[in-house]
């Protein structure tokens, strides 16, 4: 069985924010009113949301900052005063979330947890004996050494991800996995790449590759970086299997990672399971487009590749010359390589 990896990290960051912000508010702490600032702290950290050609962090806050004004329109007016100290202070505790979630970096963590402490008692009003400090650290170190865990949790010495960046192409990368153990002498390297690249062997391969791009693309988030793409390979044999292929594409079945991880396939197959390929497309998964020798280059059919923002081609390929000719009026990324 598959698992969705970027939502067991959903997850693990959600189940924190619980506890810091019940910890840290106790009797200020309204779960209603918490909640909302959660989901919009993910929305932000992890989706991206928010107005962009900021800093990452003030995005985020900026973000937070926003959907504490749109709460306070529908403010109950009996416990108004009571929900306008709790917005406040919701907002004010992800000024030291961004660091304790990596979005900001730390330089001394004993002087971070006191300030944490200090302004607590000072800012919120609420006051901050010994035994907050000895749980706000475990907290945190708990969580952060979950992070670092969990991610570490998918490396595995049998294989590995090679990622090469396309020549000339900003952020975007093509990735193949490579096995690290020995096969017996027997087995030419030419039988073991047939094997290693066909049928259903081919496609539990990939099943690894995903799994193990996932955590690679999720440090990317971490550090706010949304540009970096990853072009990989899909098995043509999964095309007819739906069990498969639904068991495939729950691992990245995520809109942060559909949005990094893009599958090539070729255009011949491409239009022999349109239906299934525009049904992925609306479900969020993204795809770059093989040019391969069944493609007429006309304007009309260069215009029905809008949808893919990848259109690759080799300089073998037959129509190499024709898409350099009008690669100007093409609206795709081309990459001369596969």
């Amino acid at each position: 069985m598959t698992n969705n990896i970027m939502q067991q990290y959903i997850k693990n960051i959600k189940a924190f924010l619980i506890m810091f912000t019940k910890l840290f508010l106790e009797e200020t702490y309204i779960e209603k009113i918490s909640n909302e600032f959660i989901k919009t702290y993910i929305e932000a950290r992890v989706y991206n949301y928010g107005e962009e050609g900021r800093f990452f962090y003030k995005r985020i806050y900026d973000t937070l900052t926003k959907k504490k004004k749109e709460i306070e329109k529908d403010l109950d007016k009996k416990n108004k005063e009571k929900q306008e100290k709790a917005l406040d202070n919701n907002l004010k505790i992800y000024q030291y979330i961004l660091y304790i979630d990596g979005v900001r970096n730390i330089e001394n963590m004993e002087e971070f947890l006191n300030l944490i402490c200090e302004k607590r008692q000072s800012e919120f009003n609420i006051l901050t004996r010994k035994a907050f400090k000895n749980k706000i650290t475990k907290l945190i170190n708990d969580y952060q050494e979950k992070k670092v865990a969990f991610l570490q949790s998918f490396d595995t010495k049998d294989f590995s991800l090679n990622i090469e960046k396309y020549t000339l192409i900003d952020d975007t990368y093509k990735v193949n996995l490579d096995f690290n153990f020995k096969l017996p002498y027997i087995y030419s390297n030419k039988v073991i790449g047939e094997v290693y690249n066909e049928g259903t062997i081919n496609e539990d391969k990939l099943i690894i590759e995903y799994t193990l791009l996932v955590p690679v693309c999720i440090k990317d988030i971490e550090k706010g970086d949304f540009d970096t793409k990853y072009i990989v390979e899909f098995a043509r044999t999964l095309y007819s299997k739906e069990k498969k292929i639904k068991q495939t594409l729950k691992i990245i079945d995520n809109l942060a990672i559909q949005d990094k991880i893009i599958f090539k396939i070729y255009y011949n197959d491409f239009i022999e399971n349109k239906e299934l390929i525009y049904s992925l497309i609306q479900d969020g998964f993204k795809f770059a487009i093989i040019i391969d020798g069944s493609f007429e280059v006309t304007d009309a059919n260069l215009r029905k590749l809008n949808i893919f923002k990848y259109m690759l081609v080799t300089k073998g390929n037959k129509n190499y010359f024709k898409i350099k000719q009008k690669e100007i009026k093409i609206n795709n990324i081309i990459i001369y390589d596969l």
